[in-house]
């Protein structure tokens, strides 16, 4: 079930909901936005490949605790499995702080709380995975709609540059401002931002890489002034 924390009235409260107000509600967001960043730290794929292999995902591939990483290690199955533990966690956190009565601006501190604990877990020494699980499962509970935007972006720019990574990451960056367009509520739009920021410095080595194929695909055989080595 999916709910729509974003989409609550903007009357009352915008950190606390009417059902967990008074002196403890800042120290209930609080402990939730801590609470959130810890869970977080706990990325699938680094326990799942220490529980099989008893070696450490982050240095094999591209040396990160993520699905894609695990896939490439231990096939399909493998990332399937950590990329939908990774999606229900998100979502799941986001859901236990709404059911504790957290109105829509502390959630969207909590999922971006808990994607950021994906991406520089504290117990593994700030080297997690990149996030993009984490952020959808938790978008997709904080609001639906949102989630929505950014996949029907990503598809848009995966057919114009045939990249599964740089396609996700201009849909990151996009959907924000497509939300801001269509009157989404504001912490919906600041929400997806911050996600987008988080998503973007975990790939920042994936966008070098993919911008520098697409260049190179894309230019001319005269214009490629680069000397054999």
């Amino acid at each position: 079930m999916i709910f729509e924390f974003a989409r609550m009235s903007d009357s009352g409260n915008p950190w606390m909901g009417s059902s967990a107000t008074g002196a403890l509600g800042p120290a209930i967001v609080g402990a939730s936005i801590l609470g959130a960043y810890l869970l977080g730290g706990f990325t699938a794929a680094y326990y799942f490949v220490r529980w099989r292999l008893g070696t450490d995902i982050r240095s094999t591939g591209t040396g990160t605790a993520g699905a894609t990483n695990v896939g490439r290690l231990l096939g399909k199955q493998a990332f399937v499995l950590v990329f939908l533990v990774d999606l229900l966690k998100g979502g799941a956190v986001v859901a236990i702080a709404g059911a504790l009565g957290l109105g829509p601006w502390a959630l969207a501190l909590v999922a971006v709380a808990v994607t950021a604990g994906h991406v520089w877990p504290l117990q593994l020494g700030f080297r997690g995975g990149k996030g993009i699980a984490t952020s959808l499962g938790a978008l997709m509970v904080y609001d639906a709609r949102a989630l929505g935007v950014l996949v029907g972006v990503f598809l848009a720019a995966f057919v114009v540059c045939r990249r599964f990574t740089l396609g996700g990451l201009i849909g990151y960056a996009l959907c924000p401002l497509a939300l801001w367009l269509s009157r989404a509520p504001l912490c919906s739009v600041v929400c997806t931002a911050a996600l987008a920021c988080v998503v973007w410095v975990a790939h920042r080595g994936n966008l070098r890489r993919d911008s520098q194929r697409l260049v190179t695909k894309t230019a001319k055989p005269g214009n490629d002034r680069t000397s054999p080595t």
